[in-house]
């Protein structure tokens, strides 16, 4: 199948590093025109521009908190401005650190707490506002982590308590909103090839290659690909699911 998002309109938190640059790629390929944010690394943010502007779709840059309410209504806003509307929200924002539970400091709780919960709300209620009020059959899909669906052994306590709320958010929120004819689902990756499995010690690297059934790391291009099925037309019937993305684990 090919697989097209020919014209469709879409913004993206988190979007200039790791899965989130992946995905942002594979939609531009695909035909998507992109609002991305991203919340400090300028070089990050010119690098995934620079990536994107060779396929000739509109592509915007927004600097900025997304976890903050104001700046995510505004941040939408802006999406709507550059864009005409949205059709697809893909929320991947996101911060993980390897700090055990019994050594974390209260700011770090509340920073993972910031970026991976409460952004879903900041941004996606006023998406499925404006999506209503057009009448947009629109997609919204969450990346979430493996983590987040069943135990992994020596994940961070906060890490995976986090991304366990993204799971019932995708499932609720799908409930609520499918008699608009909006779809809402997750992506749940197993290890991936980004800055966190880069800063992990080779040990336990060498146990994940050990445990996983296809014995190897992902790649973010592989999570990419999927996206762009789960967002399409093509995907139709499917809400309130988390797919797994992670070698077999």
């Amino acid at each position: 199948m090919d697989v097209k998002l020919e014209g469709k309109k879409v913004l993206i938190t988190g979007g200039t590093r790791g899965i989130g640059r992946a995905i942002a790629v594979a939609f531009a390929e695909a035909g998507a025109d992109l609002v991305i944010n991203f919340a400090s690394n300028q070089d990050a943010a010119s690098e995934t521009y620079s990536l994107l502007s060779k396929y000739g779709r509109f592509i915007r840059m927004i600097k900025g908190d997304a976890s903050n309410p104001e700046f995510g209504a505004d941040l939408v806003q802006q999406g709507i401005d550059s864009l005409g509307h949205i059709d697809i929200l893909v929320n991947n924002a996101g911060v993980s650190h390897n700090t055990p539970f019994l050594m974390l400091e209260p700011e770090e709780w509340k920073r993972a707490v910031d970026v991976n919960v409460n952004t879903l709300f900041s941004i996606t209620q006023p998406v499925l506002k404006h999506m209503i009020s057009k009448k947009i059959a629109g997609r919204v899909l969450n990346l979430t982590s493996l983590c987040g669906v069943r135990p992994v052994a020596a994940v961070p306590v906060h890490y995976a308590a986090t991304k366990a709320a993204i799971t019932g958010f995708t499932y609720t929120l799908a409930k609520e909103v499918g008699r608009y004819g909006i779809t809402v689902n997750a992506i749940a990756p197993g290890l991936i090839e980004t800055a966190f499995s880069v800063n992990l010690p080779e040990t336990r690297k060498e146990d994940f290659n050990r445990f996983c059934p296809l014995g190897r790391i992902g790649k973010p291009e592989e999570v990419a690909h999927l996206a762009v099925f789960m967002v399409s037309d093509l995907n139709s019937y499917m809400t309130g699911e988390t797919v797994i993305v992670s070698g077999g684990l």
